[in-house]
């Protein structure tokens, strides 16, 4: 291996959304203060209105005229009552009726007035069933699961969904407190979720693994309601693990952009960029070491490309093996390598790249099977360091003209 240095001194130096599963229940979202409603596409499918409508201004034409004011109360008593509802008509495009149940689930309260973000469940429904009727079915098919709670943490409420999911019985846990009807929730997530809420008196939405089935993960979504804490809670495994597909994907996919296909290290682009937008902890590179492999087009004339290949992937293996948490390799083309060390600056920045480079060739002169033989291959190395701010096109300049140096003083045993 051949090795030559040179010196450089400067002259002057992000609230998640309820969803509904089935499509029987749509769901609605009620901004107080700005009037602004939002529909899912079954609450559109259960008012039939139009993608491109404001959702507000088709709710006013759908509205029985002699049932606004029912639907006003509702509204007005969400603001301060948890799970305010009415039954009324809405007019349909070819004037038929429907009946539509609206419950309010939650409210985000944002000020001292009480305004927020109303949520709320709609549900088309058989006019002949009573109020009460219609209601519990609401509560037991809805897509989430729900439970309310009061500041002491006692259950005052828990629908079907969340029967299903705990695998407990609502009888055995209304009344009682939470803690001592569940107890996998003592030593839980639930305790600070519950406390959290308290003390923001708005939303608070967490996702976690579920308590009571292994593998799930749930999202609870938490409000303050007139002195009780109303949570809404959906299993989200799905969207997890989808989600966590499509981010391996990309960082797949953005791994293979950055880095050489045939050895793995930093591609060419990807090492200039990383060289010239350095990580905050790692202000700028101490030093470049320039490696060129000695010979390399011989290698490719006596025993094929496909070998040439394959001492190129070995040798960019064997320099990544000698670096150490504070360098970093890439192939700018060819046989050629850079190593950057982003070594802390001191006395030691010289003898610390001098012992890589040491490491590297004795690494390089390994025996590489091929076929039916072995070969040894060697590298030139050129050295620039860095002894205060300079230009990355300087110092590599640098480092060229020292490798090309060291190329000179190699043994003179094959003609490139």
């Amino acid at each position: 291996m051949s090795v030559h240095r040179l010196q450089w001194s400067p002259g002057r130096p992000s609230v998640s959304d309820v969803e509904a599963r089935a499509a029987t229940i749509g769901v609605i979202r009620y901004d107080i203060a700005a009037r602004r409603l939002d529909l899912d596409d079954r609450a559109r499918e259960i008012f039939a209105a139009p993608a491109d409508r404001p959702a507000m201004q088709v709710w006013h034409e759908r509205v029985h005229p002699d049932d606004e004011s029912v639907v006003q109360r509702m509204f007005e008593d969400a603001h301060t009552s948890l799970g305010a509802e009415c039954l009324y008509r809405i007019v349909l495009p070819d004037r038929s009726l429907r009946y539509v149940l609206t419950r309010s689930m939650t409210i985000e309260k944002t000020n001292e007035s009480g305004a927020g973000v109303l949520t709320g469940i709609v549900l088309a429904v058989d006019p002949e069933l009573g109020a009460d009727a219609v209601l519990t079915r609401v509560l037991d098919r809805v897509s989430l699961g729900f439970m309310v709670l009061g500041e002491d943490m006692v259950v005052r409420y828990i629908n079907t969904e969340s029967e299903r999911h705990l695998g407990v019985p609502r009888a055995e846990i209304l009344g009682r407190h939470i803690h001592d009807a569940l107890p996998r929730t003592r030593d839980s997530f639930f305790g600070d979720f519950h406390r959290e809420v308290l003390a923001t008196r708005g939303e608070v939405t967490l996702q976690t693994a579920s308590l009571y089935v292994p593998g799930r993960t749930i999202e609870l979504t938490g409000s303050f309601v007139d002195g009780h804490v109303a949570i809404n809670f959906r299993d989200v495994t799905e969207t997890v693990e989808r989600t966590a597909r499509l981010v391996d994907a990309y960082q797949s996919i953005l791994d293979r952009s950055r880095h050489d296909d045939l050895t793995g290290v930093l591609n060419r682009s990807a090492l200039l960029e990383r060289l010239t937008h350095p990580d905050c902890d790692l202000a700028a590179p101490t030093a470049l070491l320039f490696v060129d492999v000695d010979y390399f087009k011989e290698i490719n004339d006596t025993h094929g490309h496909a070998a040439g290949d394959l001492v190129l992937r070995t040798l960019a293996q064997r320099l990544r093996s000698e670096c150490g948490s504070e360098d970093v390799i890439g192939r700018i083309g060819g046989d050629e390598f850079i190593i950057a060390s982003f070594a802390p600056t001191g006395a030691g920045v010289e003898h610390r790249a001098d012992r890589l480079a040491a490491r590297l060739g004795d690494r390089a002169r390994e025996p590489i099977a091929l076929d039916e033989t072995d070969v040894e291959v060697s590298v030139s190395i050129g050295i620039a360091y860095n002894s205060g701010t300079v230009r990355l096109a300087d110092l590599l300049a640098l480092a060229d003209t020292a490798l090309y140096s060291a190329k000179r003083t190699r043994p003179d045993r094959r003609g490139k």
